[in-house]
C-alpha cells in the first residue's frame, strides 16, 4: 500500500491545545443521545487536582479563555488516496483548521503517521475489531475500515460536536454497518458501560490526544477495560504535549502494558515521532 495525500493541509503548529474529559455525567450514549459535552479545559477534569503538575498548573494559568460556541468558518475537505492490491481507494474527510473549535476537528500529523504504519502492517488490522479513541475526524479508523479490512470499527470521541463531524465522515466514506461512532469519555466506569454495549476490541488506536499528564491514567483505564488480553494498543503523539512519552510508557507499565524497543516504528520520511506498540504484559 502507498499513502498519497491529494490535498495536504497547512502545517499545524497549534497553540497549546487542551482536551477536556467530563467527570460527572454519563460517559457513553447512543449516537442520537450524546451528552452536550465540549472540549475546552482539561485542567479542571477528572476531579484529580493531585496529578496536575506544577508546570501544568503554571501553563494553565496563562491560557486565555476562548468562545468555542462562536460561529466558525466553513469546513475544509481533505482527500487521501491509497493504492493497494484491490486498486485505488480514496478517503474523503471533512475538517476545520480552527483549533479554538476543538483540536478534534482537524487532521493531525500523528494520525497520518499511524496510517502509514498500519498500511505497512496490514495483518494487524485485517479481520480485527478496531477501536479508535479520541478519533477526531477519524482518519485511522476510516483507513482501518475502508482500506485494511477490519471486521468492525468504533470511531469514538467525547466532544459531541466532533462526533457530529465524525459521523459525517463515516457517511462520506460509505462505511455502512461496519463502522459506528459512539461517544466515549475516558475512565473505568464509562468504559464498563461502553463494554456492555460494544464488547472488547482486538486493536485500540490513539493519536495526538494526550496533552497533559492527568489524562493518561483515564486513557489506560479505558484501554484496560476494553482491550482483549492478547490485543494491541497503537499510540502516536506528534503534537505539543506537556506529558512526555516516557511518562506515557511509565503509566502504561503501571496498568500492565509494555512497549518493546524492537517494535518502535519510525516513518522513514520523518523519524521524530515513532509509533508505540503497547501489549499486555504476560504474567504467570
Amino acid at each position: 500500500f502507498f499513502l498519497i495525500k491529494l490535498s495536504p493541509p497547512d502545517p499545524k503548529q497549534p497553540h497549546v491545545p487542551s482536551k477536556r474529559r467530563c467527570s460527572t455525567r454519563e460517559a457513553m450514549a447512543n449516537d442520537n443521545e450524546d451528552i452536550a459535552w465540549r472540549e475546552y479545559n482539561v485542567h479542571k477534569d477528572y476531579g484529580r487536582p493531585d496529578i496536575l503538575s506544577a508546570q501544568e498548573d503554571e501553563d494553565a494559568s496563562h491560557q486565555q479563555p476562548v468562545d468555542i460556541f462562536a460561529p466558525r468558518d466553513a469546513y475544509d475537505t481533505q482527500e487521501y488516496s491509497f493504492d493497494g492490491i484491490n486498486g485505488k481507494v480514496t478517503i474523503t474527510l471533512r475538517e476545520q483548521k480552527d483549533y479554538d473549535v476543538s483540536t478534534g476537528m482537524a487532521i493531525w500529523k500523528g494520525s497520518e503517521i499511524l496510517c502509514q504504519y498500519m498500511i505497512n502492517h496490514p495483518d494487524l488490522i485485517r479481520n480485527k475489531r478496531v477501536l479508535e479513541l479520541g478519533a477526531g475526524v477519524g482518519l485511522c479508523g476510516v483507513v482501518s475500515a475502508k482500506v485494511l479490512g477490519a471486521s468492525s470499527v468504533l470511531l469514538t470521541d467525547g466532544d459531541h460536536m466532533v462526533l457530529n463531524n465524525l459521523r459525517r465522515n463515516k457517511e462520506l466514506n460509505e462505511l455502512g454497518s461496519k463502522a459506528q461512532c459512539p461517544q466515549l469519555i475516558w475512565g473505568t466506569s464509562r468504559a464498563e458501560v461502553f463494554e456492555k454495549e460494544y464488547g472488547k476490541q482486538d486493536v485500540i488506536l490513539a493519536t495526538d490526544c494526550v496533552y497533559v499528564t492527568k489524562s493518561v491514567r483515564p486513557l489506560f483505564e479505558t484501554i484496560s477495560q476494553l482491550l482483549v488480553p492478547n490485543g494491541i494498543f497503537l499510540f502516536v503523539n506528534s503534537c505539543a504535549s506537556i506529558c512526555s512519552l516516557d511518562e506515557v510508557v511509565r503509566i502504561g507499565n503501571e496498568f500492565g502494558f509494555v512497549v518493546s524497543s524492537d517494535e518502535l516504528w519510525h516513518n522513514p520520511g520523518d523519524a521524530k515521532d515513532p509509533v508505540y506498540v503497547f501489549r499486555p504484559s504476560i504474567t504467570t
